[in-house]
């Protein structure tokens, strides 16, 4: 049996530069890879998940409980404050999550962080 590489396990999870450098991002803002715990909340519960990136119109989440398109959210990172957020798509534990606050309380959340993050001339 051949061995299954990264790209064919896991294709729609491509490095920013190559989704920019292929001109195929046609959203908003730029997205940024990270990897940065925080807590989801949903309603009365609070779960541990990762951001995997960062935009400031949404991020890539990864949570253990599978969630629906649709369903309104709260991400808490430590010391960065709460987004409000609906989730806009999810395949399995991976979200796509829309922020319901706009990009300026995006860019004053992580102003010590724009210039490392290549976010500091996004629109």
């Amino acid at each position: 049996m051949a061995k299954k590489t990264v790209e064919q396990t896991a294709p729609d999870i491509k490095p920013v530069a190559e989704d920019q450098a292929q001109g195929e991002d046609s959203r908003q803002f730029k997205r940024r890879s990270v990897l940065w715990p925080a807590k989801l909340r949903v309603g009365k519960h609070e779960l541990s998940c990762q951001i995997w990136n960062l935009s400031l119109g949404g991020a890539r989440v990864r949570v253990d409980l599978p969630l629906q398109e649709g369903v309104e959210i709260e991400l808490s990172l430590s010391g960065r404050g709460d987004i409000p957020a609906t989730v806009v798509w999810a395949k399995g534990e991976l979200l796509g999550v829309a922020f319901e606050v706009g990009p300026e309380v995006i860019r004053r959340m992580f102003e010590d962080r724009l210039h490392v993050l290549g976010l500091a001339d996004s629109d």
